[in-house]
């Protein structure tokens, strides 16, 4: 019996720079309960595959809880043991592949390609019939190009509600949520236009409230132990803070009191840097950047509804 909501089981696949990225357009892997059936190195292997197969198509591989998702149903249509010495394992695989809303349960588009493996064991005969997965595949960049123009479709139909959710995160103090919910927006769409001028202002509320925090707490950790620890702990803090935050100025300084005091004790393994202002600096991308920092550091849980997806 298929199941109809899954609990979410992420990956981290190799990253790809921002150049590669499509313009802010994310897509989180998902494998659903299913595919505990898969022998463990083939579940690996498809794991892999399909961090591939959205990062060398021009995809943010989002694993921070992405609203949508890639997701896999391998079907075994037959299953054969050959008459050799050594007998061999022969498996036809039906994979397809979905792309959706794994929120709302809407389901893109999706893809079905045939596999065959063969090998001296189940597990081998897996993984030689998933080798065959390729993310240059025509079928799976025509599958990948639908999939990325149905998510820019969903930003610019509930354009006003990304907006309207921002705004009440901001209105209960809550900068980073706001700030992560309006760079979720890829740039290809047309609500980015929208939402863009709004990015600004509430990146400059987040670096300066993450400023006062950061110095207090360093300030403090400083006045009340002025050992290489207490240097430490206070530099770890200080060489996080952004450098166009208002405070920044109190920052220097404390800094500077603390490298003369280390200076005195004469204690060289303090290497903590302050962070320096990029004169050509992206806004858009330092707040993407901030906004993901923040996601990275939530419940990497969420139960995704796939209900007649397969």
């Amino acid at each position: 019996m298929k199941k109809i909501i899954y609990t979410l089981m992420f990956f981290v696949a190799p990253f790809l720079g921002a150049q590669e990225k499509d313009n802010g357009i994310t897509l989180g892997a998902y494998l659903p309960e299913q595919s505990e059936g898969i022998p463990s190195h083939a579940k690996n292997m498809l794991k892999n595959k399909l961090g591939r197969i959205i990062t060398e198509n021009g995809i943010s591989d989002n694993v921070y809880n992405s609203r949508f998702i890639i997701t896999p149903n391998i079907n075994v249509l037959s299953k054969n043991i050959t008459g050799t010495a050594p007998a061999m394992i022969v498996l036809n695989l039906d994979l397809t592949l979905y792309i959706g809303d794994g929120i709302a349960g809407n389901l893109f588009t999706s893809q079905s390609l045939s596999l065959k493996g063969v090998g001296t064991n189940e597990n081998k005969a897996y993984m030689a019939a998933l080798k065959q997965l390729k993310p240059k595949n025509p079928e799976i960049q025509r599958f990948i190009s639908n999939g990325k123009q149905k998510i820019i479709d969903y930003y610019n139909s509930n354009c006003g509600l990304m907006v309207k959710k921002a705004q009440n995160f901001e209105a209960q103090n809550n900068f980073e949520d706001a700030l992560l919910t309006l760079t979720s927006v890829p740039e290809a769409s047309d609500c980015f236009n929208t939402i863009k001028s709004k990015i600004r202002p509430l990146y400059t509320k987040t670096i300066d409230r993450d400023c006062k925090i950061k110095l207090n707490e360093a300030s403090a950790i400083w006045a009340a132990n002025q050992d290489i620890n207490a240097a430490n702990e206070a530099g770890l803090l200080l060489s996080s803070i952004e450098p166009t935050a208002s405070c920044f100025s109190q920052v220097k300084a404390l800094y500077a009191k603390i490298a003369t005091r280390v200076k005195d004790l004469g204690d060289r393994d303090w290497n903590y840097a302050l962070k320096v202002l990029e004169v050509e600096a992206d806004t858009i991308q330092a707040a993407r950047d901030v906004g993901m920092a923040y996601g990275k550091n939530q419940p990497e849980s969420v139960t995704y509804n796939v209900r007649g997806w397969y």
